[in-house]
């Protein structure tokens, strides 16, 4: 934001000074000349200032929905920072499929949690995607979910191949009312931070992971991130149900 201010604000001064040095020299150039260029200056000014409002709009909301995006996470954090030891949290994990917001490796599953900051009232289109207060979200965010965690699962059932646990995605909504029900956004489930324990830590889903297919599951979720091309030093550690910071990990209960 402040580079796109400097610039038009160079390029603002740098039209004033040559009309200003046109001034001095009035009776070289003649007047039509002068109207055409000091219009055209002006114009181009006028131009640079509108862009320049229109590009800070967007950074300026791009911003925030960056904060509101990092408070949703901390918040989802918190909440997984009280399940029991024997289950693994993992937040923050870059991966060659992008960033995970959060991963719950556990006796009940695999589970892993994109974590929205929305307001409103959070509902299904009809086809497997969400509407937002009523109106189409601006990209498919159920289907790219999914394939994402499609291709995660690939890479970690070749990490750790004797284990196939069943995967799932949820959206975790922080500030919002969920009136999607499961089913109705595809293989995406829909519920709220408060709901998380009673969800991932007392359902039961069947078949229950052993204390060795869970360490196996959560180290080759870590390998992820050695497999990054654009990972450098930041490889977050695996905690037993606390939150982390960036990879930071936290001491158990």
């Amino acid at each position: 934001m402040l580079l796109l201010a400097f610039i038009v604000t160079s390029f603002a001064s740098g039209c004033a000074g040559f009309l200003i040095c046109m001034s001095l020299h009035r009776g070289t150039i003649p007047p039509s000349v002068s109207a055409t260029i000091t219009a055209t200056l002006l114009g181009l000014v006028v131009l640079a200032y509108r862009f320049c409002t229109r590009k800070l709009g967007a950074l300026e909301k791009e911003r925030l929905d960056m904060q509101r995006g990092a408070a949703g996470e901390n918040a989802v954090a918190r909440a997984l920072a009280n399940f029991p030891d024997e289950f693994h949290v993992i937040n923050d994990l870059s991966t060659p499929f992008g960033n995970l917001d959060h991963v719950v490796i556990g006796p009940t599953g695999v589970f892993v949690i994109d974590a929205k900051n929305w307001r409103g009232v959070v509902a299904p289109n009809g086809k497997g995607e969400l509407l937002l207060n009523g109106t189409p979200t601006d990209k498919p965010l159920v289907r790219q979910f999914v394939g994402r965690m499609m291709g995660i699962r690939d890479k970690v059932k070749v990490l750790a191949p004797y284990v196939d646990p069943y995967y799932h995605a949820l959206f975790v909504f922080t500030a919002t009312r969920v009136e999607a029900k499961w089913g109705t956004t595809s293989n995406v489930n829909c519920i709220r931070d408060d709901q998380l324990f009673d969800y991932i830590v007392e359902k039961d889903f069947g078949k229950r992971l052993n204390r060795d297919a869970v360490e196996q599951i959560a180290q080759a979720f870590l390998g992820l991130a050695h497999m990054n091309s654009d990972f450098t030093d930041r490889a977050p550690a695996v905690s037993a149900a606390h939150p982390l910071a960036h990879g930071e990990q936290v001491p158990s209960h």
